[in-house]
């Protein structure tokens, strides 16, 4: 992925293999009974399989489906400040499955994989892709500057998507197709048991690193297409990527002077209110507030929030924010303890 800045930090992935015979690796069975008490149906579910420096990954095989869950680029390495793209990835994963005993995850070959009404079934397919995270890190310049950032973000609305937040140190958006997260890197590491006089923290922190990552969950994935090993690429990662944080890019438009002409008129009052700091509880009912907030969140404003008077430095917005590429004396090798 470019200049390695952007890579994955989750995948959970699975291939069934129609001529069976495999090892079975389980950590229990789920069954699920009919009104009268026979069993209809039953799934193995997978196990922990633990690396070094406390990394572990799920991984299953009922005899004809293999799976596997977690972050594989992680595993038995100290951190993961920095990790793989798509290639790197599935090798992690399949050097976990082949110590196993289980055949590593391979994309459909081409004349398997055809497309629209007469595609093959599940069972003809290579590696499934369900959840793909996909991450960069940014610098900011300080941590205080991190902190303001995701202060700005916080502020932010996107449509169609829940809303949560942690202070200043993590903001992140949520639907069922996708999960939108940013966070100050090296709280979130002190956070997990880092020492904060480690060095690689001390450098995180004195770069003031935010973390911006999209989890695809299974049913964008499908939308997409990147659900089959075969038809993902970094490029198309990519593009993706960019393509969903775009509203994270897009300058705070509470500074310019025309918002207020492109907000519908009705609605044009509460806006005023909002980027002026007035406590909007005061200017109407719960009913009207909530019936604006969902008109102006089309326009970028939420009324519901409270409203960040300060002046973003513009030094600091996403726009100009820099991609953080892996240094030199990274080491993004798995070792043991």
């Amino acid at each position: 992925m470019s200049n390695g800045s952007l890579f994955i930090d989750w995948i959970t992935a699975s291939q069934h293999h129609p001529d069976g015979g495999l090892p079975i690796l389980t950590g229990g069975v789920t069954v699920h009974y009919s009104a009268d008490g026979a069993p209809i149906f039953e799934r193995n579910q997978s196990t922990r399989f633990n690396g070094s420096h406390d990394t572990s990954v799920r991984v299953g095989c009922d005899g004809f489906r293999v799976s596997l869950s977690g972050n594989a680029g992680r595993f038995s390495r100290k951190d993961n400040v920095f990790n793989f793209g798509l290639q790197g990835t599935i090798e992690a994963c399949n050097r976990i499955l082949v110590e196993l005993g289980l055949p590593p995850f391979t994309p459909a070959t081409s004349d398997r994989s055809t497309p629209g009404p007469f595609a093959l079934p599940h069972s003809r397919r290579g590696c499934v892709i369900s959840r793909l995270d996909i991450t960069r890190n940014y610098k900011t310049g300080s941590e205080s500057s991190a902190r303001a950032f995701i202060r700005w973000l916080g502020a932010r609305s996107i449509a169609r998507m829940k809303r949560g937040q942690s202070g200043d140190e993590s903001v992140w958006w949520a639907n069922t197709r996708h999960m939108l997260k940013a966070y100050i890197k090296h709280l979130e590491m002190i956070k997990h048991g880092a020492d904060s006089n480690d060095e690689l923290v001390s450098w995180l922190k004195d770069q003031g690193v935010v973390r911006v990552e999209i989890e695809l969950k299974k049913r964008l994935l499908s939308e997409l297409g990147l659900n089959d090993l075969a038809n993902i690429t970094d490029t198309k990662l990519e593009e993706l990527y960019e393509e969903q944080i775009e509203p994270f890019k897009r300058a705070d438009r509470s500074c310019d002077e025309d918002i207020l002409d492109a907000i519908p008129p009705k609605s044009r009052v509460y806006a005023a209110a909002w980027l002026a700091g007035q406590d909007m509880r005061e200017m109407a009912s719960r009913a009207t507030l909530f019936r604006h907030a969902k008109v102006l969140r089309e326009c970028g404003i939420d009324i519901l929030a409270p409203r960040n008077i300060e002046r973003f430095p513009v030094k600091v917005r996403f726009i100009e924010l820099e991609p953080l590429s892996v240094p030199d004396w990274y080491d993004l090798e798995a070792r043991a303890a």
